[in-house]
């Protein structure tokens, strides 16, 4: 007879923050509101990873200091790490832009109640090297490791101190082929890309693809706040983005003029064993408007209509088409918008501020290169243009 293969239900989930409204609706309904509704799904995973997408702070945090724009919540440490593993999570990804909101303080102090709650986090440290470590769960007799990296933004510019692991494609290689051995199924998880976008760019589609092609069992992706595709890369499982969870996808109106697709996600349940992902299923939810802002499943048409919409995401990783398209339209309304913030500044601040950030951060960069490319394409055509009355760029200069 032919033993039986240990496996394991890994669960993940999007971005969870107890920031805003969601903090005074956990004050008011307690502790077990957030996700009560999602709980009998959540109950399924044997192992259950998410996005910390906020941070807590200690009660003495000089009140001066906190940033109003941070994703800083008011609710205390020990009580939001409760709550998270009362829930089931086993795991959190810390290495995403609102880490430093409240610096090195609310990085820490948040990474010191989860853990003392039990719940292991990963992806931050007093340096990078500290920050890439690997970090190891075992569950049925099937180890999983895990590494963590971020996108280096305009929330950390390029921080050395106290911050995330940062997201570049060659750190990645050398940390997944140094540590592929080490465990059954490694997992890496990526905070990075530009929001809201149907489909990843194309930078973070092909790096996932090496990544996945260089021994990454599963790689589970966040920060666009909306869901992108599935696919399987070489018996790798790539979830692109895993959208919203827990987050204020009403109240906020960043995210509420970016929606419908803020507001709508999945749980994602993977059959694990040592080789890899077996097979896998979304649980669908909408995140409701206030008082019942928090997720809630959804059954019925409504289930098989997100389904449905998820299929559809899949579908478009290989339009290759689609995909450049979208990317080439995001780069273009990026550029726009920094170009209407430098006609509201003088030239020594467009250079420290605008031309620095463009040019020197990596999440910035990705989609500059893309402009480049657009560039490129024109200034190619145009040395080919053989017109003997006027120099090459007679027709550029005289627009």
């Amino acid at each position: 007879m032919t033993k039986k293969e240990n496996t394991v239900i890994f669960g993940a989930v999007g971005d969870i923050s107890f920031y805003r409204q969601i903090a005074d609706d956990v004050l008011a309904y307690g502790a077990g509101w957030p996700f009560q509704k999602m709980l009998p799904f959540l109950n399924k995973a044997d192992l259950l990873f998410g996005n910390m997408e906020s941070v807590v702070i200690p009660a003495n945090f000089p009140k001066k200091e906190i940033d109003r724009e941070g994703l800083i919540s008011k609710l205390p440490g020990p009580f939001v790490a409760k709550i998270l593993k009362e829930t089931g999570f086993d795991f959190l990804n810390m290495a995403a832009n609102h880490v430093l909101d409240a610096g090195s303080i609310g990085m820490n102090y948040t990474k010191k109640y989860l853990e003392d709650a039990g719940i292991a986090t990963g992806g931050v440290g007093a340096t990078q090297k500290e920050a890439r470590k690997l970090k190891v769960i075992e569950k049925n007799g099937i180890s999983f490791g895990f590494l963590c990296y971020g996108e280096d933004s305009n929330y950390t510019v390029g921080h050395t101190g106290p911050c995330y692991a940062y997201y570049e494609l060659e750190t990645i290689l050398e940390d997944v082929k140094k540590n592929k051995s080490k465990v059954d199924v490694l997992v890496v998880s990526i905070h990075a890309d530009l929001e809201f976008m149907q489909t990843p760019s194309v930078p973070r589609l092909n790096n996932s693809r090496q990544i996945a092609r260089a021994g990454a069992k599963i790689i589970l992706q966040h920060h666009p706040h909306v869901p992108q595709g599935i696919e399987m890369v070489k018996g790798c499982l790539i979830a692109y983005s895993l959208g919203n969870f827990l987050f204020d996808a009403h109240t906020s109106s960043y995210m509420k003029r970016n929606g419908p697709y803020t507001a709508y996600s999945s749980l994602l349940l993977m059959k694990v064993g040592k080789k890899g992902v077996k097979s896998f299923e979304r649980v669908p939810y909408r995140i409701n408007e206030v008082p019942e802002q928090r997720p809630l499943p959804l059954t019925g048409i409504e289930g098989k209509k997100m389904l449905g919409y998820f299929a559809k995401l899949d579908k478009l990783l290989k339009d290759k088409e689609f995909i450049k398209k979208t990317w080439s339209a995001i780069a273009k309304k990026h550029l726009v918008m920094y170009l209407n913030q430098a006609k509201e500044q003088d030239i020594d601040k467009i250079i420290s501020e605008v031309v620095g950030r463009l040019c020197l951060l990596a999440e910035n960069r990705e989609w500059m290169n893309e402009i480049l490319l657009m560039a490129k394409e024109h200034w190619d055509a145009q040395k080919l243009i053989k017109d003997p009355y006027h120099r090459p760029n007679y027709k550029f200069q005289n627009k």
